[in-house]
Formats: structure tokens, sequence, C-alpha cells
């Protein structure tokens, strides 16, 4: 059986929403009836979290300044693609 649930949420709501979780509304009603299903515990992906975003901004920054280059060299490269040590 099939159940139809009508709701009225501001459009910028939902944006933001989407924007601090990764998920729409529709994925999070899923997830919440699954983790309920199931019995488990509703957590968010961590990836999402304010800190981790924040951590990901800073490490992009960082690497378009340059500052996280690995340099090997095709010597180094091949052993390590070859997961000999180095």
């Amino acid at each position: 059986m099939t159940e139809t649930i009508s709701i009225s949420i501001d459009s910028k709501d939902l944006e933001e929403f989407k924007e601090k979780t990764g998920l729409t509304i529709g994925e999070c009603i899923k997830l919440l009836i699954d983790n309920v299903k199931y019995g488990g515990k509703l957590r968010l992906d961590p990836f999402w979290s304010e800190e981790n975003q924040k951590h990901l901004q800073k490490s992009i920054r960082e690497m378009e300044e340059g500052k996280n280059v690995v340099k090997f060299t095709a010597e180094e490269w091949e052993k390590f693609v070859n997961k000999q040590d180095i």
C-alpha cells in the first residue's frame, strides 16, 4: 500500500535544507523511514557537517594556492603505484 503525503515548505527553506544536509526532503523522509523500519538511529552523513565543509573549503583553498602539492619522481611514482617502499 502507498500513502500520499502533501506538505508545503517555503522554497528558500528547501534550498537551505538541501545545502546543509545534502538531501532532498524526499530522501530525508526515506532515510527516516528506513532507519525506523530497521531499528537504526537516524544520523546525517558527517561529510555534510559544518565542521567538515569548513575543512574541505580550507583544503580546496590550499590546493588552489599550491600548498598541498605532492611531487614524485617517475621512479618514486612507479614504486608507489606498485606499492613498493619508496
